[in-house]
């Protein structure tokens, strides 16, 4: 989406009654699936510290011996209330001709800060459509243009008439001149501008405020990692969420965008701006929510977009066609000249090294996707495309996105990516390559409850993995059981070997006990 700026042992072979495996699938008559081939050594998830405060930085860990109760970690969420933010609106705003040319240019004013705006037409999309703002001095600015802003979820077919540029962040501007051709002809009647009014909160102050504490930490050496704001501490309002969360079986790779408004924005706008997106993705689109599954602005601060949990792979609406299996990350601001920022890469690199390692994916690795069609996608329905597991926008896109040095900055982002990720490697991904049985991850692996342990939950079961116990499969009627009783918190403990045969079906050991199954009734007893 782009407009430009305004300015273990194998589980093979276990069987149950009725030509059912263990887990209940036909039987295969003892075949093994074929071996997943072994990622490269350290292929996990990856530490994103909490922005509160600068982290003690821990001692490196031998490349051969990761230490993953330290190199890995979940994504934290940062330590804000939920927003107080008040509701976005959107508004038409009528438009002037403008005497001084014959190029049909209009001008949109408003009495209070313009702060978002967006162009839409109801009738063909025009060739070209610029807009400028005034500086804080009130001249006016070099036109910029603005592409249309396609459908970008799976499917949807490409619109000829109707539509609409994404959103442009012009902050307290409150007069914007618009002018779009057709044929050569100016169409410009044909034009409204939208005011997009995020709305206010208290959060936006508090969120600008550890942006700065980080720079300030990044000048003296510390790594600017901040935690994530989720949804209800940017201000995400419920009541424009008419899109619930849909899922895929896993995350194969992760996606690069700009959102390609202005880079002219304070920490403090941030949120404003995320929420305005929201507003009219969710609106003014008719998505019933954010297209991006995170967005990460110039300061290095991480937005949690697309509802559904940011561990889980959500299906958003970032690439059209190719938002299954897929994770999208926006970086805020117009990359077409512009380079992201050092703290914009260094957060895009952890949010990406923590999402693609945390389901044991290589950036650099190629990977073959099947096009949904619809969107901006240069594949039609059915078509492959191979890329990288790490690629941008404009890979399976006619677009521009993430602009020309976003995309100029992409081998950087898949090098980084690829360190952080080789310095997390973890015992639970190793227990997943001895299991190939398990399937794909279907979550990012991340601790316990209780932070005892580590876990990763996989097709057909999960692998946890302790210090003390080791990493262990668990699945089928005994893992439910197990997490009925509260998994890692109950009176057993921890799994502390793998399920194995006994007389009359088959048993599991946990710290403090034993479950058995019973492969006739399926009942589970201990």
């Amino acid at each position: 989406m782009a407009a430009r700026s305004a300015s273990g042992t194998t589980g093979g072979g276990r069987r149950g009654p009725g030509g059912r495996d263990r887990r209940g699938r036909p039987d295969d008559g003892g075949r093994r699936r074929p071996r997943r081939t072994r990622l490269l050594l350290g292929l996990g998830a990856v530490v994103l510290v909490a922005a509160l405060a600068p982290a003690a930085v821990a001692d490196p860990e031998p490349a051969a011996t990761p230490d993953p109760a330290r190199a890995v970690s979940a994504l934290p969420a940062a330590t804000l209330p939920p927003a107080d933010a008040t509701g976005a609106s959107i508004t038409a705003l009528p438009l002037t001709s403008v005497a001084r040319d014959g190029e049909g240019t209009q001008v949109a004013r408003s009495a209070a800060p313009l702060q978002l705006v967006a162009v839409t037409w109801t009738g063909p999309t025009p060739d070209t459509i610029a807009l400028r703002s005034t500086d804080a001095a009130g001249r006016w600015g070099t036109w910029l243009p603005l592409d249309s802003n396609a459908d970008e979820r799976d499917g949807t077919p490409a619109r000829t008439t109707g539509g609409g540029t994404d959103p442009v962040w012009v902050g307290d501007r409150t007069q914007v001149e618009v002018r779009a051709t057709r044929g050569g002809a100016p169409v410009t009647d044909g034009l409204t501008v939208r005011r997009i009014d995020p709305g206010s909160s208290a959060n936006d102050a508090a969120i600008g405020a550890r942006a700065r504490e980080r720079d300030s930490s990044a000048r003296a050496g510390a790594p600017p990692a901040p935690a994530y704001v989720t949804r209800a501490q940017w201000g995400a309002d419920p009541k424009l969420m008419t899109w619930a969360p849909q899922y895929t079986a896993t995350t194969r790779a992760v996606t690069i965008h700009h959102t390609a408004e202005s880079n002219d924005y304070t920490p403090e706008q941030s949120a404003a701006i995320v929420r305005g997106i929201y507003a009219y993705h969710s609106v003014q689109n008719g998505w019933g929510d954010i297209g991006y599954n995170a967005l990460v602005d110039k300061y290095g601060t991480i937005f949690e977009g697309r509802a559904g949990g940011m561990d889980r792979p959500v299906v958003a609406a970032h690439a059209g066609g190719f938002n299954q299996e897929t994770f999208g990350i926006a970086m805020m601001g117009t990359l077409t000249a512009t380079p992201p920022t050092p703290a914009e890469l260094a957060s895009v690199e952890r949010l990406a090294a923590w999402k693609l390692g945390g389901m044991y994916r290589d950036p650099s690795q190629k990977i073959t996707l099947t096009s949904a069609g619809g969107g901006t996608s240069k594949y039609a329905k059915g078509q492959t495309a191979t890329v990288d597991a790490l690629f941008a926008h404009r890979d399976v896109g006619n677009t521009e996105c993430p602009g020309n040095a976003g995309y100029a900055a992409m081998d950087t982002i898949r090098a980084e990516t690829a360190k952080l990720i080789a310095a997390a490697g973890t015992d639970v991904r190793s227990a997943w390559t001895a299991h190939p049985d398990l399937g794909q991850p279907t979550r990012d692996e991340q601790p316990t409850a209780d932070g005892r342990a580590r876990f990763t939950d996989f097709e057909h079961g999960s692998v946890y993995w302790s210090r003390a116990t080791g990493a262990h499969e668990v699945s089928g009627p005994i893992l439910a059981t197990w997490r009925a009783r509260g998994a890692e918190r109950s009176p057993l403990g921890l799994p502390t070997g793998d399920e194995h045969a006994v007389d009359g079906g088959r048993a599991q050991s946990f710290e403090h006990g034993t479950l058995r199954l019973d492969t006739v009734t399926q009942a589970v007893s201990g």
